[in-house]
């Protein structure tokens, strides 16, 4: 009786499946490697880089200096991107993991040319205490450089960045990324 009920339930789970397959989450993480593109959508293409160029001269750090890039291609169509920075790690949704501790950012520097004179390529040092949504219109290509504060301690061993990344325009997605950067 037992057996025949196992089989039912087996039998039935099988059908579900077949009858509505799962696909991958929106917003489901992507896990890859520092210099690989990632699509989000159809429109924007995403990389994560290290930086070894020192372009946050003027920052007072405790710790190591880490600089990841963001390199967002929209191609020549505009787009619309949102984010979430904060100096605080439980709220920034762009973070680094180094061991077990998350890093939240010190400073950003957004680098879009379509933005013509308002371009202006500024240090924005991030205040512990707000949050940070950031909104960018731009088409082409155009970087984001973000700093971090690594303790000492942790600047030797293996680190990763985790991201999230919406367009508003012209389609509302999400991209969850997890960046091994070593």
């Amino acid at each position: 009786m037992i057996r025949k009920l196992l089989l039912f339930v087996a039998v039935g789970m099988l059908a579900i499946q077949l009858a509505y397959p799962q696909s991958q989450a929106a917003d489901s993480v992507k896990e890859v490697k520092a210099g690989e593109a990632v699509l989000l959508g159809d429109i924007l293409l995403v990389k994560v880089t290290q930086s070894k160029k020192p372009a946050f001269a003027g920052v007072k750090l405790k710790g190591e200096p880490l600089v990841v890039v963001l390199e967002l291609d929209a191609g020549k169509k505009g787009v619309t991107v949102s984010y979430n920075l904060s100096a605080d790690p439980k709220s920034s949704e762009l973070y680094l993991t180094s061991g077990a501790q998350k890093n939240a950012p010190r400073a950003v520097i957004e680098d879009f040319p379509s933005w013509g004179s308002d371009n202006d390529k500024e240090v924005e040092l991030l205040d512990p205490k707000g949050a940070g949504s950031s909104s960018l219109d731009f088409e082409g290509k155009g970087t984001i450089s973000v700093l971090f504060d690594v303790p000492v301690a942790q600047a030797k061993g293996p680190k990763k960045l985790s991201m999230v990344l919406r367009t508003v325009q012209p389609k509302r997605e999400q991209l969850s990324i997890v960046v091994n950067l070593d």
